[in-house]
């Protein structure tokens, strides 16, 4: 490993967050408010606590291997033959996710702006970007995930515009939801919150200390949970209980009743800014794919495995139905399958770790 190809302390921390930030956000408001109604708030708070907490674990894990990524030191942990079992678990976790952010990501683009082109022209474009991007060493992908992080400044300004009608009254009484309603509402939200466990990989890719490195990734999880937090108290300053509940995308609905002399859909510019989140959300699951790939077959770099991968991604995604009952369906199966990925496997991993006395030492760079 080079040291001129590792990440920055604020590159990682920007890596982070657009890892995080993806097309989930947009019907987050609508699928939480079925637990925890005009609570739903309070549940993404509670979410962003929630994800904190398994970065942390992800995060001890890379401190007692810092020279290693989840592919290397799972097997110095529980043995070479469960460690590879546990790693081609991850590819395939990995793998799954990524196929499900560019079918859920077709399906919101062809709902709102481009109706009627074929759903395999949006993944040619789709998986074709992502595969240029994600061939690249984390230096380039980081360069990148910085620059567009701007565009989030875009977003939240036209949520900002649809301030003019909104009623705070709506929020009140807090709390009313309970405390399992808004616990289940959490749910939903650290599923929307997911690319953390980018952390998984990126920890010996990073020039800092550990505790510096902590601290970014403290910072990104909180900068998205606030963002979240914003998104959803404005769309609930905005409709009432009876409207959210048949509004399955309210950030865009919203936007959509704006209008001005100059942009007369600010939801379509919204949606057109937006893809580039979905783009690096999609970028980051296929390299985790990729890159697991290629240090299980041993190359020298993951350029090949991810033009591989990245078709497979493409030729599955044609074959899979568009219809929203079955994106439903996979959405929510997977989103109880992460918790092993991102909770379970982490945790047993890290216990193993102190119990067998699994260390190493040293850094792959000075500070």
């Amino acid at each position: 490993m080079k040291n001129e190809k590792m990440l920055s302390i604020s590159q990682f921390t920007f890596v982070i967050i657009q890892s995080q930030i993806g097309v989930g956000l947009l019907s987050l408001p609508y699928v939480v408010h079925k637990h925890a109604d005009h609570d739903g708030w309070i549940s993404v708070i509670v979410a962003g606590i929630g994800v904190f907490l398994l970065l942390l674990i992800m995060w001890l894990l890379g401190k007692r291997f810092p020279k290693d990524t989840i592919y290397e030191y799972s097997s110095k942990i529980v043995g070479k033959y469960i460690g590879i079992f546990i790693s081609y678990l991850y590819i395939l976790f990995f793998f799954i996710v990524s196929i499900y952010v560019v079918v859920l990501t077709i399906s919101t683009l062809k709902k709102w702006i481009l109706t009627f082109t074929p759903p395999y022209v949006l993944i040619i474009f789709i998986v074709g970007t992502g595969i240029y991007l994600a061939k690249e060493n984390l230096k380039v992908i980081g360069r990148f995930f910085t620059f567009v992080c701007i565009l989030i400044l875009f977003l939240i300004f036209f949520e900002f515009c649809s301030y003019n009608n909104v009623n705070y009254r709506y929020l009140f009484p807090v709390g009313q939801a309970g405390v399992k309603n808004i616990i289940l509402g959490a749910h939903d939200a650290l599923i929307s919150m997911m690319g953390f466990e980018f952390m998984l990989v990126l920890f010996p890719y990073v020039k800092a200390k550990p505790n510096k490195i902590l601290k970014a990734g403290t910072i990104s999880i909180s900068f998205v949970t606030l963002l979240y937090t914003f998104f959803l108290i404005t769309s609930y300053m905005s409709f009432s209980k009876a409207e959210i509940a048949i509004v399955p995308e309210p950030i865009l609905y919203l936007l959509k009743s704006l209008s001005y002399e100059v942009i007369e859909r600010l939801d379509l510019v919204f949606l057109s800014i937006w893809v580039v989140p979905i783009l690096t959300s999609f970028v980051t699951y296929l390299y985790l794919t990729s890159f697991g790939i290629s240090k299980l077959l041993k190359f020298k770099n993951h350029s090949k495995t991810t033009i591989i991968t990245g078709l497979a991604i493409a030729i599955i995604c044609i074959f899979v139905p568009q219809s929203e009952e079955f994106i439903m369906k996979f959405g929510t199966l997977l989103s109880f399958i992460s918790y092993f990925f991102i909770f379970v496997l982490p945790l047993i991993l890290l216990i193993v770790s102190f119990i067998r006395k699994k260390k190493e030492l040293g850094n792959l760079y000075e500070v």
